[in-house]
């Protein structure tokens, strides 16, 4: 499979709204029942950094017009800080959602997720509801 900016784009945005969303967080990392890797912090961290961003940085993404200069300024600041924290025990979900630092970020990508809906089209928004 060939990878498009709309599929980028949905990848992207899917991984923001689950690194922003503390009910999906609470919901997902707690439920013991759930045997999905996916719904963990590992997951959606990798999803993030590697996954949507390949070895690759955002610049590289607005050169290729997938990122606009617009978005990544709104979002820049809560992924610095989302790249750079370090928890003791990424399996840790009880540990990790009681880290002030962690909150921190989580409130700064929510207001920025707020700003990025702004400059969606529609279609994109949804993602970031879902």
């Amino acid at each position: 499979m060939t990878l498009t900016r709309e599929i980028w784009r949905q990848r992207w945005l899917s991984s923001i709204n689950e690194l922003t969303s503390l009910d999906l967080q609470v919901d997902t990392w707690y439920d013991m029942t759930n045997t999905n890797p996916h719904w963990s912090y590992v997951e959606f961290m990798n999803c993030y950094i590697y996954d949507v961003f390949c070895d690759f940085d955002y610049q590289y993404y607005i050169d290729k017009n997938w990122v606009t200069r617009d978005e990544y300024e709104l979002i820049k600041e809560w992924h610095n800080d989302l790249a750079s924290y370090k928890t003791p025990n990424v399996y840790d979900h009880l540990t990790i959602l009681n880290d002030k630092k962690w909150i921190d970020i989580l409130k700064k990508g929510i207001e920025a997720k707020k700003k990025l809906k702004e400059l969606l089209p529609c279609n994109e928004k949804a993602i970031l509801k879902t």
